[in-house]
């Protein structure tokens, strides 16, 4: 007569264990209470269950948000068998300072416990890194007053399940976390790599991104309390708003490196020290005031803000023309984004649910995905810069031909494998006639024009193995290998002819233009790259005093 007097009180709707296969989420079976004044005993609680001043909690509310209230709650399970019905209330949540379950039973405390990450793990009747209490139905009605109390969100998700299904999860789950877990820690040591190869400081500051939620996800999943530090109240009560604000911190620092805004908006830019600097002074000063759940809640604030701030910013850079904001954002957005809807869900502002909850975990993956191929696209982008400077590095940037500097790098490759190999290869010199006057009289787009095309002239001349390039000013200097000097000469008399034959259009006139070449080929004295390259300079130092326009070679004689 007691218990149905109760759950007339209570009106909340009892559980038949014979209904409950597996598990049940109950918190729309519960009837709650809020204390206030935080002080209401296990007696004044049932007191007040009999007076009928539980309410029914119709609306499955899960959490009640940042309070320093104390939450009673209550459930009827009916055991109807004739057998005793091991069960396990679990709470999906790892963070509750208090969670204490007092069992009723024929109107008699039968059993009671206390869980919560107030104690340490070690306590736990059943060491699972979320809080759960076992308990041993016997027949009949029993009544579970539960008091749940905390300095983190007030997040009850309340299941009734058995001991084999809270294992199948748990290795479901273990799964999950070991794949998000590896991810992570793979992605950090790749952009630890990138930034000790790149020295871009946008990879060290993802990496720190990642490790700051990384840490954090530990910390509020309960692996950190169950594997790293299970004894340790004080860690297991502060780490996760630590690595929260961390996780802030890191996230801003990424953006504003990432974004590069000190080169597509300086002026914001210039305001990260004084970010930095805030949030460190507003960490020490809620540690200093010891207020966990006030800390927690700015914590949480800042959190959602962190979404508007960075797509904010990313708006702002894709307008001042940065390429890889079309990654960034819709990146940020699912990850800070999935990470505002879970601080919403856990402060109250939105209803609950499993996968809500878990957005922030969802979401960063997501991020994690595409920021992985903004990363490759960097990289892409970062090899592209490199080769364009390398070729930029060994290319004359008007005539397109090879430097001096890349010449001889090139040549010199030939020049030890013809020696290895006892093989002919010879050296043209090529001087453009009077091409100081033709930039005194006609202008310095002229000549260029005139050294454009001499060097498409040659191209067009020489053999594919051939090494050509602008040796410097109005010279040209072509490396044969497998080339004697008759075949030299003969080669630069047909330039010198092509040259003769060119027509340079300027400003609605022609030049004509001719070329003084010299021609050297290999002996046996040279032991160096340079000494060929000699012996065919002095060869069109002679071609230049013999009255220009003509071939020059340097006699057997004179070349030894």
């Amino acid at each position: 007569m007691l218990l149905l007097f109760y759950s007339l009180c209570a009106t909340s709707k009892t559980i038949e264990l014979s209904n409950v296969s597996s598990e049940l989420f109950i918190n729309e079976h519960l009837s709650i209470l809020q204390d206030s004044s935080a002080n209401l005993s296990y007696q004044n609680a049932l007191t007040q269950y009999k007076q009928g001043l539980f309410t029914e909690n119709r609306d499955k509310k899960v959490s009640f948000g940042f309070t320093h209230d104390v939450l009673w709650a209550s459930v009827l399970i009916n055991n109807a068998s004739a057998e005793e019905v091991k069960r396990v209330f679990y709470l999906d949540t790892a963070w509750l300072d208090h969670a204490d379950f007092y069992f009723i039973h024929q109107n008699k405390l039968t059993d009671k416990a206390s869980i919560g990450d107030a104690l340490p793990y070690h306590v736990r009747k059943k060491q699972t890194r979320m809080l759960s209490q076992p308990h041993t139905f016997k027949p009949g009605m029993t009544q579970v007053l539960m008091r749940f109390k905390s300095n983190d969100p007030l997040l009850i998700p309340l299941y009734l399940s058995t001991e084999e299904t809270i294992q199948n999860n748990l290795v479901s789950s273990s799964y999950f976390y070991g794949f998000l877990y590896g991810a992570f820690f793979i992605l950090f040591v790749y952009n630890i790599a990138l930034f000790i190869s790149l020295k871009d400081v946008s990879y060290v500051f993802y990496a720190l991104y990642l490790l700051s939620f990384l840490s954090l996800n530990i910390a509020y999943t309960g692996h950190g309390f169950k594997f790293i530090w299970p004894n340790n109240i004080f860690l297991q009560q502060w780490l996760m708003t630590l690595f929260l604000y961390f996780y802030i911190i890191f996230g801003i620092a990424f953006c504003f490196e990432f974004l590069k805004l000190k080169v597509f908006s300086p002026k914001i830019y210039k305001l990260n020290n004084w970010i930095y600097i805030s949030l460190v002074l507003l960490i020490v000063c809620l540690l200093i005031n010891a207020d966990q759940l006030l800390a927690v809640k700015v914590a949480v604030a800042l959190t959602s803000l962190l979404v508007i701030i960075f797509v904010s910013l990313g708006f702002l850079a894709l307008n001042n023309g940065h390429k890889m904001v079309k990654f960034f954002i819709p990146a940020v957005f699912m990850g800070a984004g999935g990470a505002a809807i879970s601080a919403a869900t856990t402060g109250g502002v939105i209803p609950y649910n499993t996968l809500l909850f878990h957005s922030i975990e969802i979401g960063m993956l997501i991020e994690m995905s595409i920021l992985a191929l903004a990363l490759a696209f960097n990289l892409k982008e970062v090899d592209k810069a490199r080769i364009t400077a390398e070729v930029s590095a060994q290319v004359d940037h008007l005539t397109a031909l090879y430097n001096r500097r890349a010449f001889t790098a090139t040549a010199s490759l030939l020049w030890d494998l013809g020696i290895r190999d006892n093989t002919d290869f010879s050296m043209i010199l090529l001087d453009v006639d009077w091409f100081k006057k033709i930039n005194d009289e006609h202008g310095h787009t002229a000549g260029d024009a005139v050294l454009k095309g001499i060097a498409d002239t040659l191209n067009q001349h020489i053999r594919d193995n051939d090494i050509l390039a602008r040796w410097g000013g109005e010279e040209f200097i072509i490396f044969l290998p497998n080339t004697n000097k008759q075949a030299a000469v003969a080669l630069a008399n047909v330039i010198r002819n092509k040259i003769a034959e060119m027509v340079v259009l300027h400003d609605g006139g022609s030049l004509s233009i001719t070329a003084s070449l010299g021609v050297a080929d290999f002996n046996n004295q040279m032991s160096e790259l340079e000494d060929l390259i000699k012996l065919a300079d002095i060869a069109l130092y002679k071609a230049k005093h013999s009255g220009r326009n003509i071939v020059c070679e340097m006699p057997p004689s004179e070349a030894d």
